[in-house]
């Protein structure tokens, strides 16, 4: 057996557990290819529920050793407890996607925020510009208005 490793494979990060490749694009049929060298893989899990090797191996919460208990006590599973199983992998996986989603949700507000933010700063400045702009043209009115106004007194 060897440990739990990390290996690039084309760009995509994979684990190798029990000497089976962890990866998102295998098939569930090419993770019980892989398993069943090692260990019993039962008809019922064949026909019936044949993603549950794909999950035991890309759940997040299970270490080697529970991957490997899981895969070992299998065969002495009855139907209704490996439905219990599945059930169990299938709702984590459900859960940590939404999780996953609802950060990327977030994340996506916090970046429109601070973009927003940074809008109003813009805005901010384009007003304060504008502001500063109106008084030197008001002063500059002014100065005109009392030379009109000096010229009027003269005449």
């Amino acid at each position: 057996m060897s440990d739990e490793n990390s290996q690039a494979q084309g760009g995509q990060q994979s684990s190798i557990v029990n000497d089976v490749v962890v990866d998102k694009n295998k098939t569930a049929e090419q993770y019980i290819l892989d398993v069943e060298d090692k260990y019993i893989v039962p008809p019922l899990i064949r026909e019936k529920f044949s993603d549950l090797i794909k999950l035991i191996y890309e759940t997040e919460s299970m270490d080697k050793e529970e991957r490997e208990y899981w895969l070992q006590i299998m065969p002495i599973m009855s139907e209704d407890q490996i439905v219990k199983f599945r059930e169990i992998l299938v709702t984590e996986k459900d859960q940590l996607a939404a999780l996953d989603q609802k950060y990327a949700t977030d994340m996506a507000a916090i970046n429109k925020k601070q973009n927003s933010e940074l809008d109003e700063e813009e805005m901010k400045k384009k007003l304060k510009v504008i502001k500063d702009q109106e008084v030197s043209s008001e002063a500059a009115e002014k100065l005109e208005e009392e030379k009109l106004l000096k010229e009027l007194e003269t005449l």
